[in-house]
C-alpha cells in the first residue's frame, strides 16, 4: 500500500511531484529550505508592485492540463491562463521591430518585411517543428537510462530527431536572414545554451510560441507554485518551511534526511533541490564533470507610469550576436554589448502594480561562476548603463528618472538562495551530450528509493518539462 514519501524542495517539480502522489494516496511531506514555496519561481512584493522572480511565460499548457487531470483537478479552479497577443517583440540594433502576433498571418506579414519569402520558411519551419513536436512530446514522459541507446526499438529515432543538427541549423533550413534566424533561435538562450550548441529537437520551443501561443497566469507566474501548494494542502501534504535538509542517509530500507533540528525517515525521498548541489552536498558524491548553462543578471523595477511601446514580452538583440554568444559561454567575459529580454507584465495584468505604473523585469544573459574571466561587479554599472541607455533610445525616455522600486539579483544569489552550483541559472547545460539520454536520469542508481527531479534532470528545464519529469518520478514510484 502506499507510503511514506519525502519531497526535497518546494519548487515546481517538487510540489508538482507532491500533489501527483498525494493524489494517489501517498502520505507525502515537503521540505523546503526557504519561508515560502516556489523555489526559482518565487516573488518580490514592495509597494504594491508584485515582481516574478523566476519564469515568466507559460508555454505548452497542455502539460499544465495534464498535472491537474492527473491530480483529479480542474485547472480553471486554481489558474487563468490568459493568451498573449501580441506575443512577443524584437527590437534590432538598427531600430527595425519585429512583432510577433497570437494570429500567424500577422506575423507572416512582418516576416516578409524583413525577407521576402520568409513567409513560406515560416511555414516550412512550423511544419518541421510540429512533425519534431509530435516525437518527442511522448519522450518526454520517459526516463532514459544510457541503456536504451541499445535498445533497438529507439533507433528510429536518432534518424526522425537528427540530433546532430542544431537549433541554428534548423532555422537555417528555412530563412535566410540573420535577423529571422536569431528571431528563431533565441529560445535556446531561455534554456541557458547557445542556438549554436543547443540540438535541434529544442526547436520545439519554437513551435510551441507559434503554434500553441504564449500564456499568463493572472495574478501572475507565481499563481503557479501557489496553485500547486494549494492542491497539495489540500490532499493532506504536510510542508516544512524554513528547513533546508541537510544529509541524505540510507537506513536498512529506508531513507532518512536531516534538517536542523530533526531527523525523518520515509520509504521513498524525491529531491527537487538542483541536482549538482544534492549529488555534492546531501550525498556527497564526486560530480562528473558537467557542462553548465550561463548565468543571468536581473534588475526588477517598479516604474511611476506606464511604458506604451512595450509588449508583454520583448527582446533586445545585441549589434554583434555572435560576438554576445562567444563572451558568455566560451569566453566567460561580461558582454560588452548584451543581448537582453524586458518582461513588462502590466502591460496584460494590472493587478501586479499600483494603477498607472509599471514593472519591468530586466533579464542579461552573463556567464556563470564556473571559473570567469571577469569580475561581474566590476562591470555591473557599465552592464546597467548600456542597457538603460538602448532602452531610453528605443523608447526616447530617461528611465532612471521613472523609477520608484529596484531590486536586483546577481549570479551569486542563485548559489546563495536556490544552491545552483556555479550560479548557472537554467542548471546543467542542454547541450547534445547532455539531453534525452545523456541527461541525468530521474532515479538513483546506488540508491533504489531515490528520485530527481528538476531542471539539471530527465527531460531537462522549463517549467512544463520539469512539470513532465514530475509525472517521471510519479511513475516510478506508483507503477
Amino acid at each position: 500500500m502506499a507510503g511514506k514519501i519525502i519531497v526535497v524542495g518546494a519548487g515546481i517539480g517538487g510540489l508538482a511531484t507532491a500533489a501527483r502522489l498525494s493524489s494517489k494516496g501517498y502520505d507525502v511531506e515537503v521540505f523546503e529550505k526557504l519561508p515560502v514555496c516556489g523555489g526559482r519561481n518565487n516573488i518580490i512584493e514592495d509597494r504594491g508592485f508584485k515582481f516574478d522572480t523566476g519564469p515568466s511565460f507559460v508555454l505548452m499548457p497542455d502539460f499544465f492540463e495534464e498535472l491537474f487531470t492527473y491530480c483529479n483537478k480542474d485547472i480553471k479552479d486554481y489558474l487563468d491562463l490568459k493568451v498573449l497577443d501580441p506575443s512577443y517583440k524584437i527590437f534590432y540594433p538598427d531600430s527595425d521591430v519585429l512583432t510577433v502576433f497570437k494570429d500567424s498571418d500577422k506575423t507572416k506579414e512582418e516576416l516578409e518585411r524583413i525577407e521576402k519569402g520568409a513567409a513560406k520558411g515560416f511555414d516550412g519551419f512550423i511544419r518541421e517543428t510540429t512533425r519534431l513536436y509530435n516525437i518527442t512530446r511522448p519522450l518526454l514522459y520517459k526516463c532514459f537510462s544510457k541503456k536504451t541507446l541499445f535498445d533497438v526499438r529507439y533507433l528510429p529515432l536518432l534518424f526522425k530527431l537528427n540530433p546532430l543538427k542544431s537549433y541554428w541549423d534548423i532555422a537555417k533550413k528555412f530563412f535566410k536572414s540573420e535577423k529571422l534566424l536569431y528571431a528563431f533561435t533565441f529560445e535556446a538562450m531561455f534554456m541557458g545554451v547557445s542556438p549554436f550548441n543547443a540540438p535541434g529537437f529544442y526547436s520545439i520551443i519554437s513551435y510551441a510560441d507559434h503554434v500553441q501561443k504564449i500564456f499568463h497566469p493572472m495574478g501572475g507566474m507565481y499563481e503557479i507554485p501557489k496553485s500547486l501548494e494549494k492542491i497539495c494542502l489540500e490532499n493532506g501534504v504536510k510542508i516544512h518551511y524554513n528547513s533546508p535538509v541537510s544529509k541524505i542517509n540510507k537506513i536498512n530500507r529506508k531513507l532518512s534526511i536531516s534538517t536542523d533540528t530533526m531527523i525523518t525517515e520515509a520509504d521513498k525521498v524525491v529531491v527537487n533541490a538542483d541536482y549538482s548541489y544534492t549529488q555534492e552536498s546531501l550525498l556527497k558524491r564526486k560530480l562528473p564533470d558537467y557542462k553548465y548553462s550561463c548565468s543571468v543578471y536581473l534588475i526588477y523595477l517598479g516604474l511611476k507610469k506606464k511604458l506604451g511601446p512595450l509588449a508583454h514580452h520583448n527582446l533586445f538583440f545585441s549589434s554583434n550576436l555572435i560576438k554576445n554568444l562567444d563572451e558568455i559561454f566560451s569566453l566567460k567575459n561580461v558582454p560588452g554589448d548584451p543581448s537582453f529580454y524586458i518582461h513588462v507584465p502590466t502591460v496584460t495584468d494590472s493587478s501586479l502594480a499600483p494603477e498607472g505604473k509599471e514593472i519591468l523585469y530586466l533579464l542579461i544573459p552573463v556567464p556563470n561562476l564556473d571559473n570567469p574571466k571577469e569580475d561581474f561587479y566590476s562591470k555591473e554599472i557599465y552592464l546597467r548603463n548600456i542597457v538603460f541607455n538602448k532602452i531610453n533610445k528605443t523608447l526616447d525616455i530617461n528611465l532612471e528618472d521613472l523609477i520608484e522600486v529596484e531590486h536586483r539579483f546577481y549570479p551569486k544569489d542563485f548559489i546563495g538562495k536556490y544552491n545552483i552550483k556555479f550560479g548557472a541559472t537554467f542548471g546543467l547545460a542542454h547541450n547534445l551530450m547532455q539531453s534525452a539520454f545523456f541527461r541525468p536520469v530521474n532515479f538513483d542508481n546506488k540508491f533504489r528509493n531515490l528520485y530527481f527531479v528538476g531542471a539539471s534532470t530527465q527531460p531537462g528545464g522549463g517549467l512544463p518539462v520539469v512539470i513532465a519529469a514530475s509525472r517521471i518520478v510519479a511513475d516510478l514510484i506508483t507503477l
